[in-house]
């Protein structure tokens, strides 16, 4: 995605503190450590609830399988059992 080599990031540092000061790179830099923290957390918070969902969805539709057997009356099994029966006669 972005690439950057040790020549750039050593350029962007010199450049922040020359723009921001010696003193105030520390906090600039914990605080741009928190918002990238907060970033990975809202990612994994969001692929966490998509993946729960998408298991709710597999779970419920082997839910709906499984229940359609029980679904089924003793009247309609006996019927598919005789006309599956073959016939001596």
């Amino acid at each position: 995605m972005l690439d950057f080599g040790w020549a750039e990031l050593l350029i962007i540092v010199a450049v922040a503190v020359f723009v921001v000061g010696p003193q105030d790179v520390p906090k600039i830099m914990y605080g741009l450590g928190r918002l990238l923290r907060r970033f990975q957390y809202i990612k994994f918070a969001v692929s966490k609830q998509f993946d729960e969902v998408l298991n709710a969805g597999d779970i419920e539709e082997l839910r709906k399988g499984v229940n359609f057997e029980e679904t089924r009356d003793e009247d309609s099994v006996q019927q598919e059992m005789i006309n599956d029966e073959p016939d001596t006669k």
